[in-house]
């Protein structure tokens, strides 16, 4: 291998999260002021959060998001039903007016009004329409304090205008192969395709991933690894492994030796909230997906930062922090174009040729300047989305995006190497969170099932819920009234 960017890292530790726009957790950023450091140069000296003018419209009425979630039901799970993330319905946020028109011929050759999210959402669950709620920094200070202490995006988009699957597949393999909703993969889709994993693999560079979720992806019940299900080549990557989460913590505490990039899935939450009483059927992740509590989320997503600067790998590490997909969170800023990945054209018509809704992208580093806010280098062809993770990976790794096989989308993906600095800073920025945080939804691991039924999930066990059926059953309810007895017909005694 050749020697390459960022010699001054020796791990990279990458957490995708789920499922929130960045106007939604981040749209308050800096206060709406001027960031102190901007990357590269030149470029907008205040992050691009939420303008004044914000607005959507549903028929007559004009929705426009507050400063926090305090006027929402439950300030602590907002929106209180989980939004749509199918790609039809990401077509209506993007395009449609108030009162659901979107405009006929090609659709997404024009640029997005980002005027239907209030719409789209309003249309079956409330017209007070919480999914353009936007959390302050006193609600989510541990995404706010990262952001602001060290470094993030303003230009980061999903790879896809769509929902979770195709997303990952985007991030660690530069393509969806054309699918652009989850119920259009399966366990198959991706058996051939080769990933990052494989990859660096090969080019015998170490790696893990890590996973969090103690539910069964495989008909053994044991629990496993759903990016390992996702993209079944990574079994066949060498120099690798899959790992429980704990492991990682474990290393970072102690010291010990750790493979060079490492990636963590989180524990998997979601579901649906109740129409009639406004109780929530689920489960309680960490991983920030709507309709559970953020609190446990910010507790984990701490610990993690925490366990990593008071460690001894802290001198040398880069932390990142990714959502998969903005889960039909509002924002305010149009996905831009791009190049398509390959040959495939979607089920719709759909040339992957426009980037999916802007969300999070954070940087943890000694190396990275407080209150950096950073986009694509100049003259870039696009701006940054989950394929320049890839690409930024290659690159660290000694190898050429452009020949890794990755396809045409990682090929010419802007790389964020630029950020950080070759002198490490010596302050590590200090961040709390409320100590109701950790128990919001009875905590990270716990299973609702309606009417205040709930379960803690150890597993694996007999009762434990794989969670691609469990997702798949929350976006095919018609209420979660529905769902609760689909979750209560799958364990049994409940």
């Amino acid at each position: 291998m050749n020697p390459g960017v960022m010699p001054q890292i020796q791990n990279m530790v990458v957490l995708m999260l789920e499922n929130r726009s960045f106007d939604a957790v981040l749209g308050w950023l800096h206060g709406g002021g001027a960031a102190p450091h901007v990357v590269p140069e030149g470029s907008a000296p205040a992050p691009d959060g939420i303008p004044a003018d914000a607005q959507n419209a549903y028929h007559d009425r004009v929705l426009r998001p507050s400063h926090g979630t305090a006027r929402c039901k439950d300030p602590w799970r907002v929106p209180r039903w989980d939004p749509y993330e199918p790609f039809t319905h990401v077509e209506k946020q993007l395009y449609a007016d108030g009162d659901g028109h979107v405009p006929g011929g090609d659709v997404w050759a024009g640029t997005p009004r980002m005027s239907g999210f209030a719409w789209d959402y309003a249309e079956l669950y409330d017209a007070d329409a919480e999914v353009m709620g936007a959390y302050s920094a006193a609600e989510l200070p541990v995404l706010y304090g990262l952001a602001e202490g060290f470094a993030v995006s303003d230009r980061w988009f999903a790879s896809v205008p769509t929902q979770t699957d195709p997303n990952r597949a985007f991030s660690l393999a530069g393509t969806s192969l054309g699918k652009e909703d989850n119920s259009q993969i399966d366990a198959h889709t991706f058996a051939a395709t080769p990933t990052l994993f494989n990859v660096l693999g090969d080019a015998g560079f170490p790696w893990a991933i890590y996973y969090q979720y103690k539910g069964p992806f495989s008909e053994s019940g044991e629990a496993s690894c759903y990016t390992a299900h996702l993209l079944p080549k990574v079994s066949a990557a060498p120099n690798g492994a899959v790992r429980p989460y704990a492991d990682l913590l474990e290393a970072l505490e102690g010291g010990a030796p750790m493979p060079r990039f490492c990636y963590v899935e989180p524990y998997w939450g979601g579901g649906a909230g109740s129409l009639l009483t406004d109780d929530f059927i689920g489960i309680q992740g960490n991983d920030y997906h709507p309709p559970a509590w953020v609190g446990p989320a910010e507790v984990d997503l701490l610990t993690l930062y925490e366990t990593l600067v008071k460690g001894p790998h802290w001198p040398h590490t880069l932390l990142v922090i990714l959502f998969d997909e903005h889960g039909g969170t509002w924002d305010h800023v149009p996905p831009t174009t791009t190049v398509a990945p390959d040959g495939h054209v979607g089920a719709s018509g759909f040339r992957f040729e426009r980037l999916g809704v802007r969300v999070p992208a954070i940087l943890v580093s000694p190396f990275i300047q407080a209150g950096t806010v950073f986009r694509a280098p100049a003259g870039s062809a696009q701006d940054f989305d989950h394929t320049s993770l890839i690409a930024t990976v290659l690159r660290w790794a000694g190898l050429d995006p452009k020949t890794a096989g990755l396809g045409a989308r990682v090929a010419q993906a802007p790389t964020f190497e630029g950020v950080l600095s070759r002198e490490a800073r010596t302050d590590v920025p200090r961040i709390t969170v409320p100590p109701s945080f950790a128990g919001q939804g009875g905590g990270r691991g716990t299973l609702h099932v309606g009417a205040g039924n709930t379960r803690t999930m150890d597993g694996p066990t007999e009762q434990s819920i794989d969670v691609r059926v469990f997702r798949a059953a929350s976006e095919a309810a018609d209420d979660a009234e529905s769902l609760g007895a689909t979750m209560r017909g799958w364990l049994g005694r409940l």
